[in-house]
């Protein structure tokens, strides 16, 4: 698992999501130069989707990323945070 730094310049997907039939939530944020960011979380721990959420947008974050899987990659997005990995705001 790799530790990244990326400016998450807006958000996509209209925010918060739930995956149909889980309880898995993603906040999917679009980063400068492009590609998407996937922060996972669920129901009852989604600490980081809340400190992004709460950073507003742009802002720069520091997280543990992995590749995304290839149905997300269809989607644009290019790393994701799991639940549960390292996430901090750096700057806003």
């Amino acid at each position: 698992m790799a530790t990244k730094t990326f400016k998450l310049i807006g958000l996509d997907e209209g925010g918060v999501r739930q995956s149909q039939g889980s309880e898995n939530l993603r906040l999917v944020c679009r980063i400068e130069g492009g590609g998407k960011l996937a922060v996972w979380g669920s129901v009852g721990a989604r600490e980081n989707i809340d400190r992004v959420l709460s950073a507003g947008m742009p802002c720069e974050v520091v997280c543990e990323v992995i590749p995304p899987s290839e149905w997300a990659i269809q989607k644009g997005h290019s790393h994701w945070v799991p639940q549960g990995k390292s996430l901090r705001v750096r700057s806003h």
